[in-house]
């Protein structure tokens, strides 16, 4: 289970790290009336925020465990 929340979480920073390897990102270009470097950041941006929310909702959490047993 720790592979996938790791393979999960890794996508978005080889996204951030390929960003100055990329010609149709790295260049004069204009999505959207904006740099495309902008809008590819703020795309990762994105992304990482909904890996780290998988993560977080697909992880196992023995403390919930203990604490619905608590009570």
């Amino acid at each position: 289970m720790r592979k996938r929340h790791l393979a999960c979480a890794a996508v978005p920073v080889l996204g951030f790290i390929a960003t100055p390897f990329l010609p149709f990102v790295n260049g004069p270009h204009l999505w959207l009336g904006l740099p495309s470097v902008l809008v590819w950041s703020l795309l990762w941006t994105v992304g990482t925020t909904v890996a780290l929310a998988v993560v977080e909702h697909t992880a196992d959490h023995p403390h919930d465990a203990a604490e619905e047993a608590a009570r």
